[in-house]
């Protein structure tokens, strides 16, 4: 008797079309950086810049921030990368949909408002770190262990204060310059070889000048070279054979 399987049903068309939220669970991390972001993060430095109606529209700053908010926190920085878990990865089509932006936008965006966006991941991180994360993604937020409220630990001085949030800004720095760093890695891969047929070092071109003849009329003719030798007479040219072709003719 045969093993009875369960129906593999992956060219089955769905009765009703997906929600990209339902991809991931309800307590995945990349919903809870979209929530941030939408909920929590003022965005009115990155929106004001927008000013101009030319061109095609730009993607929503929002789900930009989100999406390289998200990307570092599991230790993806290059655009590339990015772009390509976006096409390829439910937990990135959660956040940017069914319309993923290429990795030039997303290089782009980085750095034209580089200044922002690090004010901003400071700020992110502050949130998370008193929101009580010990950890968000592949950043560590906080080691400590506290095992009461009122644990020494709990409390935290004005210079504790100010020594984290310069540690978190270093942080949201560290993040930015390890994206330009891996973009411009990839870029240098990306770019195409050179042709080194190209660049091989070509012949010079002969020159255009011809050489004087020397001048043989203020010699007489059987004068002597003025090392006393006589002049040396010409070689005849030796007649070439006739050839004669090897169809005879007709009536010969």
């Amino acid at each position: 008797m045969s093993k009875t399987f369960r129906a593999w049903k992956i060219d089955e068309p769905l009765l009703l079309p997906p929600v990209v939220q339902e991809f991931v669970a309800k307590d995945h991390l990349a919903r809870f950086v979209l929530n941030l972001v939408r909920e929590e993060i003022e965005l009115a430095e990155i929106t004001a810049s927008y000013d101009s109606d030319r061109g095609q529209p730009p993607f929503d700053p929002v789900m930009m921030t989100a999406l390289l908010l998200y990307s570092y926190c599991c230790g993806i920085y290059a655009s590339r990368r990015i772009a390509k878990a976006c096409r390829e990865r439910v937990d990135f089509m959660s956040i940017v949909g069914f319309d993923a932006p290429d990795f030039r936008t997303v290089s782009e965006f980085r750095r034209r408002h580089l200044k922002a966006l690090g004010a901003l991941f400071k700020q992110i991180l502050h949130l998370c770190e008193t929101a009580g994360l010990v950890k968000l993604g592949h950043v560590a937020l906080d080691g400590t262990k506290v095992k009461a409220n009122a644990s020494k630990h709990k409390a935290m001085s004005y210079e504790r204060m100010e020594k984290r949030a310069a540690e978190l800004e270093a942080e949201g720095a560290r993040w930015l310059k390890v994206a330009e760093a891996s973009d411009a890695a990839e870029d240098k891969l990306a770019r195409p070889r050179p042709n080194w047929r190209r660049r091989r070092r070509r012949r010079p071109k002969p020159s255009s000048k011809r050489r004087p003849r020397r001048n043989n009329s203020a010699r007489p003719k059987g004068a002597r070279s003025p090392d006393g030798k006589p002049p040396r007479p010409r070689p005849r040219p030796t007649p070439k054979p006739r050839r004669t072709s090897p169809i005879r003719r007709a009536g010969s």
